[in-house]
C-alpha cells in the first residue's frame, strides 16, 4: 500500500483529482481539512485550546460550536495567532491521519491511501507520505474558478495564494505534477499514465 500526498494551491481542483483517483484505484482518501474540522468540534481534541486562544467570539449562536468563518477571519488577520492555532491543530490532525492510515493498512485491501491538503509540505507530511503529487492549474484559471464557485473577490483569491507555496516550490517537492486545467477525460488520461508509470516502477513522467 502506497501513501501519497496530494497537494496544490487553492482552486486547483484537488477534490476533482481525488474523485477521479477513487474511480481508477483501490484506495481510501483522507482529506486533512475534514480531519482538522473534527479536532475543533465540541468533543474534539483541539477544541478547548482553540477556544482558549481565540475567545468565545468565534463561537456560533449556540455558544458551543466553533464558527469556522469567524475563526478564519480572526486568524487571517493575525499571523502570530494563526501560528499558535496551527501549532495546536496540525499535530492532532496528523495523529488522526496516521491512525486512519494504520487502519487502512490493517485491512490489507487498498493499493493506495491519498492524503490531501494544501499545506502538506509545510506541515511536514513527508514523514507520513512516500511522495507528493502537485495538482497544477495556472493562477488566472484558479482565480476564475474561485470567483465563480465560491464568490471570492479577486483580492481575496490573491491574498490566499500569497500565503501558499509558489508553483516553483510545489514542483520542487512533488514527484508528479498533475495538470488539472483541461476537461475530466484529459485529467483521467493523465492520472492513468501516472498510475501506469508507478506500477512499472519507472521514473517520473
Amino acid at each position: 500500500m502506497r501513501v501519497i500526498g496530494v497537494t496544490g494551491g487553492v482552486g486547483a481542483g484537488k477534490s476533482t483529482v481525488l474523485d477521479a483517483l477513487s474511480g481508477l484505484t483501490s484506495c481510501i482518501i483522507i482529506r486533512t481539512d475534514d480531519v482538522a474540522k473534527q479536532t475543533i468540534a465540541p468533543d474534539g481534541a483541539a477544541y478547548k485550546q482553540v477556544v482558549g486562544l481565540l475567545g468565545k467570539e468565534v463561537l456560533e449562536d449556540d455558544g458551543i460550536t466553533i464558527d469556522r468563518r469567524k475563526m478564519a477571519a480572526v486568524i487571517f488577520a493575525d499571523k502570530e495567532l494563526c501560528a499558535k492555532v496551527d501549532s495546536v491543530i496540525h499535530p492532532l490532525t496528523m495523529l488522526e491521519v496516521k491512525k486512519k492510515i494504520a487502519e487502512a493498512e490493517k485491512k490489507g485491501i487498498y493499493e493506495y491511501v491519498f492524503v490531501e491538503a494544501a499545506l502538506l509540505i509545510e506541515a511536514g507530511y513527508d514523514s507520513i507520505c512516500e511522495e507528493f503529487w502537485y495538482v497544477y492549474v495556472p493562477e488566472e484559471e484558479r482565480i476564475k474558478r474561485l470567483m465563480s464557485s465560491r464568490g471570492y473577490s479577486r483580492k481575496k483569491c490573491l491574498d490566499i495564494m500569497a500565503n501558499q507555496l509558489s508553483d516553483e516550490e510545489f514542483r520542487k517537492h512533488c514527484r508528479y505534477v498533475i495538470d488539472n486545467s483541461s476537461d475530466s477525460q484529459t485529467l483521467i488520461g493523465r492520472l492513468e499514465a501516472v498510475l501506469k508509470e508507478i506500477k512499472s516502477g519507472g521514473d517520473r513522467i
